[in-house]
């Protein structure tokens, strides 16, 4: 039976021990923290439940819009914050249940790479089928394992994540300075809060606040929010938030940061001073590779600390595979999952499945919601690509205005004359769910007219995506 170690139990490396598990492998995984890594308990699963959880705080807010009267509407903050416990829990209990099921062996430790098929612990550990690093344990009893126990398999998946950067003007001694996980477990809605970077994190969590009743300041070095996204989307993005009443400096450095009685205070470019009861710092991830034997073992990793891989996920060392953010951008659970599966498949079987970077969604979880999958229009400028443009504002949506949400676009992306679909940018409602029909397009390599062929349930906000390719087609019947 093949042996395969798995350091790191976030989205990468659950996927990947279960992957291999269905194969037929004998899996040991090893966690330092918590099951379900970053996403589950500091990132997408703990910071969606507040975005719920501050929708319903709007919608009950903005309810007299639609007829309907309430009394005093307010926020229970610890009720709030335990429900997003709660749900955290209860995922993260959920993944335990399916490695457990899967007959994966977890260990709760610290490890390294010690060679080809080799991991050493580094701390002692606690190991059994369905034991978390949360402090969960197996019905069968657990095991003690000492520091020094290395342990053996045949093939070796690195996924140990990463963690936010730390800018070094700031002083993270003082707790109004956050990152994103210290912002996760804050007691008590803060009156103001400054966001430096205007990325994902900084824009879901500017929205999130701004619902909230918190005055939120979005300061960004590069020329719009969302900077990987194309232009038009960054500035729909700054209008909305400009229209919730959050500010946004974008093209503008922080060269400064200091705390007082009053609060943090960040100076910016050009001389210009703001202060807020909390700042959180944004400006990106770094990979969890340092002290962990990657380099010594061989594995080769680029100047920023990410594992180099070649497209099937192997590393320059026999038999060691990496997946995840350590991996390197684009750092997403979602890809993380796709990379970790892949590179079980390729470490079992042997295989050379190659994983495709050329259509990985991107979803925000703003206010308003935005999408994009594969070439958008800025990415086609760029790269010299030309292509054609079919795009529908959701003012002419039914079910758009039904809502009371009724801002934003789809914008899709395809050959010119109408053919194959390349690529889509979307900003509003629930387009994080609206991107999938158009990334399952441009992998399947479907027309234009192929989309506008379908039919669109009415009143839906997928209606958007056909009028869009039905405009493309000189068909559009509700846009102009």
């Amino acid at each position: 039976m093949t042996r395969i170690l798995v350091l790191g139990g976030g989205p990468a490396g659950y996927v990947a021990a279960g992957r291999a598990a269905q194969l037929g492998a004998e899996v040991t995984l090893v966690e330092a923290r918590e099951i379900g890594g970053t996403c589950l308990n500091r990132g997408c699963i703990p910071t969606k439940a507040m975005v719920a959880g501050a929708e319903r705080l709007h919608e009950a807010r903005t309810a007299a819009d639609y007829g309907v009267v309430t009394g005093a509407v307010g926020i229970d903050f610890p009720a709030f914050m335990a429900r997003k416990d709660a749900v955290t829990t209860q995922l993260r209990d959920g993944v335990a249940h399916l490695l457990k099921a899967r007959k994966v062996k977890v260990v709760a430790g610290r490890a390294a790479l010690a060679g080809p098929g080799r991991l050493v612990l580094t701390t002692d550990a606690t190991a059994g089928s369905g034991s978390t690093a949360a402090g969960g344990s197996s019905e069968d009893g657990d095991a003690t394992l000492p520091s020094g126990t290395v342990l053996e398999g045949d093939a070796v998946i690195l996924a140990s994540g990463s963690e936010p950067v730390r800018m070094g003007m700031f002083d993270w001694s003082d707790p109004r300075v956050m990152t994103s996980d210290e912002l996760l477990v804050i007691d008590h809605v803060l009156e103001s809060l400054l966001i430096v970077g205007g990325g994902v994190i900084g824009c879901e969590f500017a929205s999130l606040f701004d619902r909230l009743g918190v005055h939120v300041t979005v300061v960004e070095m590069l020329e719009q929010l969302l900077p990987g996204e194309d232009k038009r989307t960054g500035r729909a993005l700054q209008q909305a938030f400009k229209k919730a009443g959050i500010d946004v400096f974008v093209k503008t450095a922080v060269e400064a940061a200091e705390g007082s009685a009053a609060g943090v205070t960040l100076r910016l470019a050009g001389g210009r001073e703001l202060t807020a009861a909390g700042v959180l710092v944004a400006v990106g991830r770094r990979p969890l590779s340092a002290g962990l034997g990657y380099e010594e073992a061989g594995v080769v990793l680029d100047a920023h600390g990410f594992v180099v891989t070649d497209e099937t996920q192997r590393t320059a060392v026999d038999g060691v595979f990496a997946a995840g953010d350590v991996a390197g951008p684009p750092m997403l659970a979602h890809w993380a999952y796709h990379q970790g599966a892949i590179a079980a498949e390729n470490a079992v079987t042997g295989s050379r499945i190659a994983c495709d970077r050329s259509m990985v969604p991107n979803c925000v979880f703003s206010s308003p919601e935005v999408a994009s999958c594969g070439l958008t229009e800025d990415r086609a400028a760029e790269q010299g690509v030309e292509v054609e443009v079919s795009a529908v504002r959701f003012n002419g949506n039914s079910k758009a205005v039904v809502g009371g949400d009724a801002d934003g676009f789809v914008r899709v992306v395809c050959e010119p004359g109408g053919g194959r679909v390349l690529g889509a940018s979307l900003v509003g409602p629930h387009v994080t769910e609206l991107v999938h029909e158009l990334a399952l397009a441009v992998h399947a390599g479907l027309t234009l007219a192929d989309v506008a062929a379908t039919i669109h349930a009415h009143p839906t906000l997928s209606e958007a995506v056909g009028e869009a390719a039905l405009g493309g087609v000189g068909r559009g019947m509700h846009s102009l």
